[in-house]
């Protein structure tokens, strides 16, 4: 819980607020059908939004050959000006802070002393406003020999923590009892049993290096929605795409140019009442739908389209059929423990555990919001697995080659 608390202010210092809770399952859809917005005027009303004072000039080719006088003097009061900017997660950080052991404010007190909008109410917390510049005193025996440690970033003073190396906490935690498990001496094996086992599970279909064999296919499913089922000519016809859209990506800077529009569709759908952290996480959840989006936005429809066309695809269908074959394909590889995960999360088990702790309902809500999306992660039809294990080989040397992020956008998640 302690780790928890930490990674959590860290995250709070560049994570905006988030309110509400998801009851809708699709909350995180995209609508591919949307209105595209004009682009220049969306940034301009972007940087008007972001900026702590008046650019005035918007781009280069507008800047003319004299300074502007008015101008400089904006510069030079906002430059010379010592009052701190707010922080819009300030009261929530006060808050954790107060929850935390005073034993752990060395090593966050530092770090906190260096971030810029953080007021008196912070770093004036007693505790706190002694730690600025001071380097931790109790440093972890492991980490105690390394030559010019003290000049090491704050940020990472956190490490240097004795408990995180394992060594003894002031909290104490009940211990486990081991009750060891009790095997018999002897098994006895019915051969009727391995009998029927061998002939229901024949070794030269399930062994290691059996050769594959050749995938049944059924129909291509085209004008697909989200809620068509894929097909395994689907997911060979998707795999096929791949060669292609490493070219598009690495063609006309629209690796650079997909990049620059994640904050921009964050600030649009804001704009249109949609909270921050839903936005961010539709990315994860929806990768080739945001892809799409983006596509639609940057107007590279035919350079796109040209791509996946030869595959048959439109759009649209491609977006639908990629991210099902991504989810089923990261579902298909998970660990057997993720089942587990994900049954708590999807019988609510994971918030009534959060309500045992203490937390605000800012932070408790959007804990729940990152448990939706965890939830849409491993969540595929059986039919969509059964689509994609021929091809999850070919799948993983493709994603690799194709990388985890495509235009700042996430292909596959970690398992």
């Amino acid at each position: 819980m302690v780790r928890f608390v930490i990674f959590f202010i860290l995250i709070l210092l560049v994570s905006p607020a988030t309110a509400k809770t998801i009851d809708d399952a699709h909350i995180f859809d995209i609508d591919l059908q949307e209105e595209t917005p004009v682009l220049s005027k969306l940034q301009k009303e972007y940087h008007e939004k972001k900026s702590q004072y008046s650019w005035h000039y918007q781009f280069r080719w507008n800047m003319p050959s004299q300074f502007d006088t008015g101008f400089q003097n904006i510069i030079n009061e906002f430059g010379n000006t010592e009052k701190r900017l707010d922080n819009a997660n300030e009261e929530r950080i006060l808050q954790m802070l107060q929850r935390l052991p005073k034993e752990m404010y060395p090593y966050i007190g530092p770090l906190l002393h260096t971030v810029r909008g953080l007021s008196g109410k912070v770093l004036d917390l007693p505790g706190i406003k002694e730690t600025k510049n001071q380097f931790p005193k109790r440093i972890a025996r492991d980490l105690q020999d390394i030559e010019y440690l003290e000049f090491a970033s704050p940020s990472m003073y956190i490490f240097l923590m004795p408990e995180i190396w394992g060594e003894k906490s002031s909290v104490e935690y009940p211990k486990l009892k081991n009750k060891s498990l009790q095997i018999p001496h002897k098994i006895r094996i019915n051969p009727e049993f391995i009998a029927t086992v061998e002939k229901n599970v024949p070794a030269e279909k399930f062994m290691l290096n059996r050769q594959s064999e050749e995938a049944e296919f059924s129909p291509r499913n085209y004008n697909a929605d989200k809620n068509t089922p894929l097909s395994k000519a689907d997911v060979k016809a998707f795999i096929g795409t791949f060669e292609g859209l490493n070219k598009f990506l690495h063609q006309n800077q629209n690796e650079m140019r997909l990049m620059f529009l994640e904050p921009l569709i964050k600030f649009y759908d804001r704009q249109n009442g949609e909270k921050p952290i839903v936005s961010y996480f539709k990315a994860a959840v929806n990768p080739c739908q945001t892809v799409v989006r983006k596509v639609k936005w940057l107007g590279k429809y035919d350079e796109f389209q040209k791509v996946i066309g030869e595959q048959g695809f439109g759009l649209d269908d491609w977006a639908y059929t990629c991210d099902k074959t991504i989810k089923a394909y990261r579902v298909f590889h998970a660990p057997i423990t993720m089942s587990s995960m994900v049954n708590i999360v999807r019988k609510g088990l994971y918030d009534k555990m959060l309500l045992s702790y203490n937390l605000t309902p800012q932070d408790r809500e959007m804990l729940h919001y990152q448990a939706q999306a965890f939830l849409q992660l491993y969540t595929a039809s059986k039919n969509d697995i059964d689509a994609v294990r021929p091809f999850a080989g070919q799948l993983g040397k493709k994603l690799i080659k194709l990388g985890n992020q495509y235009g700042g956008t996430p292909f596959i998640m970690p398992y």
